[in-house]
């Protein structure tokens, strides 16, 4: 049986012991925007042998090597790795950053064979790059993102003009069974780049109780035509028609329904409310100061609520001033301790969270018109957005 060469995913060549079964040989391989040159990037990620019988043994590589997330993986041979790298202005030896938990450097190149291991595409590698960076800024606070016991993760929020071209879920079915290619492949591209460079492992350097399917990878787009409101890129400062991406850290889909409030103010009144659950993360802290929440609105009630609200603003303000559970709602000894923390205000409300734009309303999903979804807070993360350089 042929042997194939890939490269692994989690180091250069000569920066630690390969711990993996599977045959390592030095390959040189060079790799550049359009090949040699000035400027030409020598591949040095690890190279891995294995058997070339349609993708089973590369499989069990990752998987008996631990570089897998459990989900079958495409060989990372060096023809997709330097077509990935050609699609960014990035060299492949230039440094992202260091990816907690063991703060492993994200080069370029690691980055791209990590894509090509989930499928990226080259025109959608550059979001990739976008949502590591937006990963790495510290108000993100990644280091406690990717070892806390809690089960956050990046969520990745596209906005532009490219959504259609690269298959970025934003209609029916958007958080999961769309299966849009873009959606699919550069979710799980940032998750295998915290676990394979970041060395992000459950029970290991993350002790998370129970993660969550994300963890894999989710990134859907939204659907700006059908928002009532400036997109969620151009109101966090970017050009409305700037490709994008906005990474929050989110702990899970928290699904809600209505088909009773005809009005939409009383909808958005029963929204806050709902989001206001009193295991909310946001009732666990000191302050109620950092932190979003990302509200999912299908485009039915998008309609509705921007009538009574026009500007997103008034939205968000309105759903703050009500997400909000009285002390009464809790017990006595947990009453006692949200009062030593001062978060009961003279009227004996204890308010979810300090401001109206922790409050993140995004126009997505299909068009049946009685569900939305809350993307619930970590808190002690903010929310961060990058331009894609092409």
């Amino acid at each position: 049986m042929n042997a194939k060469n890939d490269r692994k995913p989690g180091k250069h060549k000569g920066s630690g012991k390969d711990k993996s079964k599977a045959k390592g040989k030095d390959k040189a391989a060079a790799a550049g925007r359009g090949g040699a040159g000035p400027g030409v990037h020598e591949l040095t990620a690890e190279v891995l042998e294995v058997d070339d019988d349609g993708g089973h043994a590369l499989y069990e590589a990752s998987m008996e090597g631990g570089w897998g997330d459990g989900l079958p993986v495409l060989a990372a041979t060096d023809e997709r790795v330097r077509a990935l790298l050609a699609a960014t202005p990035y060299p492949g030896d230039h440094v992202l950053g260091a990816l907690p938990p063991r703060f492993g450097l994200a080069s370029v190149e690691l980055v791209a064979v990590n894509a090509a291991l989930a499928g990226v595409e080259p025109r959608a590698f550059p979001y990739v790059l976008a949502a590591l960076e937006a990963v790495l800024v510290p108000e993100w606070n990644a280091v406690a993102l990717t070892t806390t016991t809690s089960s956050v993760c990046p969520m990745v929020i596209v906005n532009g003009p490219a959504r259609d071209d690269l298959r970025i879920d934003y209609r029916a079915g958007c958080l999961g069974g769309a299966a849009g290619r873009g959606s699919m492949t550069i979710g799980r591209a940032v998750a295998l780049c915290l676990r394979n460079i970041g060395g992000q492992r459950a029970g290991v350097t993350s002790r998370t109780v129970f993660g969550q399917p994300a963890r894999t990878g989710l990134c859907f787009g939204e659907w700006e035509e059908r928002s009532p409101w400036p997109s969620l890129a151009a109101r966090r400062g970017l050009s409305p028609d700037a490709e994008a991406v906005t990474v929050h850290g989110g702990k899970g889909v928290f699904p809600f329904a209505d088909v009773n409030n005809d009005d939409p103010r009383d909808l958005a009144y029963a929204v806050a409310k709902t989001v206001a659950f009193p295991l909310n993360n946001w009732f666990l802290e000191l302050t109620g100061s950092s932190g979003q929440i990302v509200l999912l609105l299908n485009p039915m009630w998008a309609r509705r609520l921007g009538a009574a609200f026009p500007d997103a603003e008034d939205f968000q303000t309105y759903v703050w001033e009500h997400a909000w559970q009285p002390v009464d709602a809790f017990r006595p000894a947990n009453a006692e301790i949200l009062a030593a923390k001062d978060r009961v205000d003279d009227k004996g409300r204890v308010a979810l969270a300090e401001r109206p734009d922790q409050f993140v309303p995004v126009v997505c999903g299909g068009l049946g018109g009685l569900h939305g979804v809350a993307l619930t807070t970590f808190v002690q993360s903010e929310m961060q957005s990058a331009a894609v350089l092409r």
